[in-house]
């Protein structure tokens, strides 16, 4: 009578192991895609002012634009009496009130019949719909700073196609939620597409839109320059 080989299972504690560091390094793996996962999330919804721009010499410029200050009424000194000094100094008692920037929501520039919503991007990522693009980082409407909007010069996604037409003096108006905000054009020019300089924060109250120009580069998938316009803040309306 042959006898049928009969096969047994042999505990290995090594293949055990090594299953158990596997699941463990899965496990890792697993919540570091979630942990950037939720960085990138939390960019989105609360954008960061600690960005930094990288100029072609490898110079790094914080986009950090100064703070909002409330900026008196110029009026003549003048001796105070009993009655000002005690009002003065109930004013000075008296809390300033905090000041709440709020986003653009649209740009309107009435010479080229722009009048689009604004959204917020950064330059690798324009919006895809008809808007503008806010720049991360970049100051709010009216307060001190440089504010950067961008928008494609051309396509179906085209806002700022007329953007070139624009010259000194013209009105720039920037829509908030309880507010309308008016610059003047100051400087037209064109720069090359690694300018970034343009971006940079300013002590002065200004807006710098952006769009491309000049010939398209197949090779780079590019225009080969860059249309800035900067204007400066004039106040309310």
């Amino acid at each position: 009578m042959n006898s049928v080989p009969i096969f047994r299972y042999r505990y290995h504690p090594f293949l055990t192991v090594i299953a158990a560091i596997s699941l463990i390094l899965l496990g890792i793996g697993a919540a570091y895609l979630v942990w950037i996962n939720m960085l990138r999330d939390q960019e989105r919804l609360n954008p960061s002012t600690e960005r930094v721009l990288v100029t072609t010499d490898g110079q790094r410029i914080p986009l950090t634009q100064p703070s909002p200050t409330v900026v008196a009424s110029a009026t003549a000194e003048a001796t105070l009496t009993a009655v000002e000094t005690q009002v003065t100094l109930k004013a000075l008692v008296t809390p300033t009130p905090e000041i709440h920037p709020l986003p653009p929501e649209r740009l309107i520039i009435p010479r080229i019949n722009i009048n689009w919503p604004v959204t917020l991007a950064d330059i690798d990522h324009l919006p895809k719909f008809r808007g503008v693009g806010w720049i991360f980082g970049t100051a709010f409407p009216g307060t001190p700073g440089n504010m950067v909007l961008t928008g494609h010069a051309g396509g179906p996604y085209a806002t700022f196609e007329r953007l070139h037409e624009l010259q000194r003096g013209d009105e720039i108006l920037v829509q908030t939620e309880s507010s309308i905000h008016r610059y003047r054009v100051q400087t037209v020019y064109e720069t090359s597409p690694d300018d970034v300089l343009v971006m940079a924060p300013s002590d002065r109250m200004i807006a710098t839109l952006i769009t491309c120009s000049g010939d398209w580069i197949p090779e780079r998938q590019m225009n080969a320059r860059r249309l800035i316009v900067v204007a400066v803040y004039e106040g309310r309306q």
